[in-house]
């Protein structure tokens, strides 16, 4: 996760009214849920669910960070896979990060059983949406093509991000098409520099990264 993403995810949290839960599925040992715990707690506080198996080791981290963070009283942990766990969950939802299995199918089920529980107006971020072609499909078809978000936004370097609502005007599907190709652009660019790293000076690099928030 880039600190553009963090700070994505933090100012998503802090803008919740309340009116919803912040669900997040892939807590992995809790970066992205402490950024989520600390702008609800900036914002309305609303509770963070930090769904993943959460198993072995990485369970004894993640707590010992939300800890550390001093974020617990808002985070709650459920050991469990999100697909089947959603059927369980009933509560509206305001913010919902996706960054759990990453095949496309489980994506899209995923997405599938979860965004329906976000409120109009919720903001839907998804993941890996970059280079990882299961989250990658998703973002683009499910999000960037479709008539029911608004305000899309490409957060360096992989997440994908919109506003949920019942139909988009003509103005956000030009927008959201547009965000898609900077998407895209950036991830091809992307690969070619993995491929000759070393090659490109860090201060240019940290540019092409700004450059991709300025575009938006």
């Amino acid at each position: 996760m880039t600190d553009e993403e963090a700070e994505a995810l933090y100012e998503a949290a802090r803008s919740c009214s309340g009116r919803g839960a912040i669900v997040e599925i892939g807590s992995w040992t809790g970066k992205s849920t402490i950024c989520l715990a600390l702008g609800s707690r900036a914002g309305a506080g609303a509770s963070v669910y930090a769904i993943d198996p959460h198993a072995d080791y990485r369970f004894g981290d993640f707590k010992d960070n939300i800890v550390r963070a001093g974020v617990q009283d808002l985070v709650t942990p459920v050991s469990s896979l999100s697909q089947p766990y959603a059927d369980e969950f009933h509560q509206p939802v305001e913010l919902l990060w996706i960054d759990g299995a990453h095949e496309y199918d489980l994506v899209v089920e995923d997405f599938e059983k979860w965004t329906p529980k976000v409120l109009e107006g919720g903001i839907v971020a998804l993941h890996d949406t970059s280079w990882t072609e299961g989250p990658r499909r998703v973002a683009n078809e499910r999000i960037l093509r479709s008539r029911h978000f608004k305000d899309a936004r490409f957060v360096v370097g992989s997440t994908t991000m919109a506003r949920k609502v019942a139909e988009n005007s003509g103005a956000d599907r030009v927008k959201n098409l547009y965000v898609l190709a900077l998407k895209e652009t950036f991830a091809s660019g992307s690969a070619l520099l993995k491929k000759r790293r070393g090659l490109l000076p860090a201060p240019l690099e940290r540019l092409g990264r700004r450059l991709v928030g300025w575009l938006q």
